[in-house]
């Protein structure tokens, strides 16, 4: 089982219109809301595997009770710190006709010193005292406004000192300062690695090169996600991986990176190589473009593309 830490949970909201234009009014039959955030995406893609977890993370106001009970209801078990304020909100627009997205997220409540305390210590409760003990600690998404500029150099020191692997997603400022920890994983997406270490990444070559300058930053084990194209890695004995993403022709790619991860996660925990571990998160994301919400996909779409993922490197 793992445990997920999701710093900065939504409730997500996914709405698919046919020819959709900025001024103009739009009324819609269906909306699909799910618990949101990039760790509970990443819950609901484990739990669609197979696999199981818990979820750990603050949670507001009345927005916040829905994404709790909405996470129920698709089996995520979760155990929330109740904040102040009231959880966000993240809309994916979908136009039908040309497959753009356009997204409108809010910010989430402001978080103060007292609340990340709370926030940290029952995140550290279930690292140390889980039962059954957890494989991994998964972090999955940015950070609310008003964390600690350390928050996540802490948690990697947190899961060390209790001897339980940490495996990241996440970008930005705190991941730069957890690096110094040494993290057991980094998955990261193309921008957001060419962002940490300040120039762009526009192949596979130097994918493998910016995965190499975040070891040499302290990560130990590097995946970066190319989109389309696929996701290439270096393990932690510096060997180059990479398998190429099958072409669905889907037109829902929001939440394919945690689906990724979770394929990914997913496979790791059953002790896979690393290598084939990718390849099942790759055929994961990949069914996740299918349908429209986050890692809604059935698992037999996952085993049919699982087939067509190749090889990336040469």
């Amino acid at each position: 089982m793992l445990l997920v830490f999701v710093p900065h949970p939504a409730l997500d909201k996914t709405v698919v219109l046919p020819h959709f234009a900025v001024g103009r009014t739009f009324r819609t039959t269906e909306v699909r809301q799910q618990a949101g955030g990039k760790g509970y995406n990443f819950a609901r893609a484990l739990h669609r595997l197979g696999g199981q977890c818990l979820v750990v993370g603050p949670l507001a106001g009345h927005i916040g009770q829905m994404v709790h009970d909405l996470a129920r209801a698709e089996g995520i078990l979760s155990d929330p710190v109740w904040v102040a304020g009231e959880t966000r909100v993240c809309l994916d627009i979908v136009d039908a006709s040309s497959g753009i997205i356009t997204q409108v997220y809010e910010s989430g409540p402001l978080v103060d010193d007292r609340a990340w305390t709370c926030i940290a210590a029952r995140l550290e409760a279930h690292v140390r005292g889980g039962i059954p003990s957890f494989a991994a600690l998964v972090v999955c998404g940015g950070f609310m406004p008003g964390a600690p500029s350390q928050a996540l150099f802490d948690v990697v020191g947190c899961a060390h000192a209790a001897e339980v692997p940490i495996w990241l997603d996440t970008y930005g400022p705190q991941l730069a300062a957890a690096l110094q920890g040494r993290p057991d994983l980094v998955k990261i997406n193309q921008h957001e690695a060419a962002d940490l270490i300040g120039h762009p990444i526009d192949s596979v070559d130097h994918a493998l090169e910016a995965a190499r300058a975040l070891q040499e930053r302290g990560a130990q084990t590097v995946v970066i996600t190319l989109g389309k194209l696929g996701a290439v890695g270096v393990d932690a004995h510096g060997a180059p991986f990479g398998w190429a993403a099958p072409d669905t022709g889907g037109m829902f790619p929001v939440g394919s990176g945690d689906s990724l991860f979770a394929g990914l996660a997913w496979r790791l925990q059953q002790g896979a190589a690393l290598d084939d571990a990718l390849r099942l998160g790759i055929a994961a994301g990949a069914a996740n473009t299918l349908q429209p919400g986050a890692a809604v996909f059935e698992r037999d779409q996952v085993e049919a593309l699982l087939a067509r993922v190749k090889p990336l490197l040469v």
